[in-house]
């Protein structure tokens, strides 16, 4: 399905130059003023242009440019398009499926904008077109056919506005639009009706009442008293069906009380809630049109507005649902729930600095395929990451290996600075396994998004080697070898063939507790410390005591241990745990100097 898949806007508002991609279903997410609704009124703009003001324009004595790439154009599409004139006036700029348009305005008059398409002879197919040239004769119409006017549902500036009453440019009068057609045709005597009525009552009526033309008659001869010549008749116009629909209201009932309200008269919750079935009803009856080659656009400001969470899911999985049926939905949120592994690796993230206005960066699925190499890895990685929602709506992410330190760690950051991590724009996320971390940095960082990780000692001399973070062949490998090879004697714990610790749970031991014997030797501990010193400057935070719970004191491993734990924290002040447990307060130190 053809849809519009890059945009590139530049000195519209604080959009200097921004580039983005976009797919079928695109959520923009990012802080409070840094441009998305920007970015959706530019989307707009690009196909259903209009005049500007000053303040669109980032600099004054610069046009204002929106360019945008429609993929998916096959000969399949541009043969449902109805005019052949228009068919054959777009079809030479189309190269494999492949079309460039560009809006330009100069000024702030409508005369001042100049519509474009790329010069596709001039232009590589890979890459932004450098070369345009004017819209020829028929091709505004074809491009209209493929993408129409966009539906535009703003943040809930007026929604009883917006809903209450059928006026041009509201969400309902789209609705009514769309389903005035086949209405039409399905009661075609409603037309013929109103023509009856028509001929009675209009002044130029083949069947003009008896009773109005006496009143014509009467009323003139009565005139003539005073103004000699001059004729009077009463023409009562009958309106057109369409007028029907643009002087209608939308009412609610509530069933079980039989209370009928107008829509504006409902809380904001059930407002909003109804405004996006209506929107899910317009797609329902886009889907029976399966010879149409419009594929529409539908531009959300943050639509989770006034939603209980679980509407929030549903609206979630109907504008997914739209996505497929013909729409291609665009919309900005601060919602986690608005995000699914469906759905989060085409979310662009959007920023803003003073220096460069807004920026966006890549979206994760394209991300992991310029970062990591091989399917499987890629998908693994997209897959874990995919299922993170949090790290989409925070400054900092602070990957932790396990669970343990996934539930502890908030605690503890919050006790020590009287504040949860989220209102410091920190979250604290977990994957599937410490071997993913050296790939989900990377990607993250890629994201623009400032990651680090948390794991335990091991990862220091396992993981971290073999994701690249640290080398291999680095003196500390042979040490911590050596110190392990003495110290396994007088513990019991069990080396594998490279010289490291594993599991012996016959016997009582984990890995874990054996670089806890590790860490407590003073010749490891040195070791630990310098390995930790060097990991961090990679972005990762490794014990240097072996794991959480020798931070804790806590031995044990498991759902109850991690209780204690939790019960133990939440008991403590902000100067017990910095006595007792230093090592937290230098890890979050670190990661908020970040």
């Amino acid at each position: 399905m053809h849809r519009l898949s890059h945009l590139v806007i530049k000195n519209f508002r604080a959009c200097r130059e921004v580039s983005l991609p976009l797919e079928g279903y695109t959520p923009l997410v990012g802080q409070n003023n840094t441009g998305k609704s920007t970015i959706l009124q530019a989307v707009e703009w690009v196909l259903k242009p209009k005049a500007l003001s000053t303040t669109d324009f980032a600099d004054q004595d610069r046009p204002v440019e929106v360019a945008a790439c429609i993929d998916g154009v096959s000969d399949e599409v541009l043969n449902q398009i109805p005019d052949a004139n228009h068919r054959r006036a777009i079809a030479p700029y189309c190269r494999e499926g492949r079309l460039w348009i560009r809006v330009t305005a100069t000024g702030t008059s409508a005369k001042a904008i100049r519509k474009e398409v790329w010069d596709v002879d001039q232009c590589a197919h890979d890459g932004r077109p450098e070369h345009w040239r004017n819209y020829p004769t028929g091709l505004p119409e074809a491009v209209s056919a493929l993408l129409p006017e966009p539906l535009v549902v703003q943040a809930m500036h007026d929604v009883g506005e917006d809903l209450g009453k059928a006026k041009a440019g509201t969400t309902i009068k789209g609705l009514l639009d769309e389903i005035m057609g086949p209405l039409l045709e399905a009661h075609a005597e409603l037309t013929s009706a109103l023509e009856t009525i028509h001929h009675v009552l209009s002044a130029d009526g083949d069947n003009r009442s008896d009773y109005l033309q006496q009143f014509d008659t009467d009323a003139t001869d009565a005139l003539t008293h005073f103004f000699p010549g001059l004729a009077l008749d009463l023409d009562l116009q009958v309106v057109d069906v369409k007028e029907f629909f643009k002087a209608g209201d939308l009412h609610v009932t509530e069933r079980s009380t039989g209370d009928r309200r107008r829509f504006d008269e409902m809380g904001s919750g059930a407002q909003r809630g109804i405004q996006m079935a209506l929107i899910r009803y317009l797609a329902k009856m886009r889907t029976s049109e399966a010879d149409n080659p419009a594929r529409r656009l539908l531009l959300i400001d943050e639509p989770e507005l006034y939603l209980h969470p679980q509407g929030v899911r549903r609206l979630r999985h109907a504008l997914a649902s739209l996505s497929d049926a013909g729409f291609q939905v665009v919309f900005s949120t601060h919602s986690p729930l608005m995000l699914s592994r469906d759905n989060a690796a085409d979310t662009v993230v959007v920023g803003k600095t003073a220096e460069e206005g807004v920026e966006t960066h890549k979206p994760l699925r394209q991300t992991v395929e310029e970062a990591i190499e091989g399917a499987e890895s890629q998908s693994r990685t997209l897959f874990e990451l995919s299922n993170l929602a949090e790290i989409y709506f925070a400054e900092r992410v602070v990957i932790c290996e396990g669970k343990t330190d996934r539930r502890l760690l908030p605690l503890a950051y919050e006790q020590l600075y009287g504040q949860p991590p989220e209102l410091d724009h920190i979250a604290f996320v977990s994957l599937g396994s410490c071997a993913d971390i050296p790939k989900a940095l990377p990607v993250l960082t890629a994201m623009g998004i400032r990651a680090c990780a948390v794991a335990d000692l091991d990862f220091v001399y396992t993981h971290a080697r073999k994701g690249g973070l640290l080398r291999r062949e680095a003196p500390d490998m042979a040490d911590a070898q050596r110190v392990l090879a003495r110290l396994q004697p007088e513990h019991g714990f069990v080396l594998n063939g490279n010289g490291f610790p594993q599991s012996d749970k016959q016997n009582g031991w984990l890995a874990a507790d054996a670089w806890a014997c590790f860490a407590a030797d003073g010749e490891g501990r040195a070791i630990a410390e310098g390995s930790h010193a060097h990991l961090k400057e990679q972005g990762v935070w490794a014990w240097p005591q072996g794991c959480i719970e020798q931070i804790t004191g806590i031995d044990a491993k498991g759902e109850e241990a991690i209780i204690e734990q939790e019960q133990w924290l939440n008991e403590m002040s902000a100067t017990d745990i910095e006595n007792q447990m230093p090592a937290f307060k230098a890890c979050f130190d670190w990661v908020r100097a970040l």
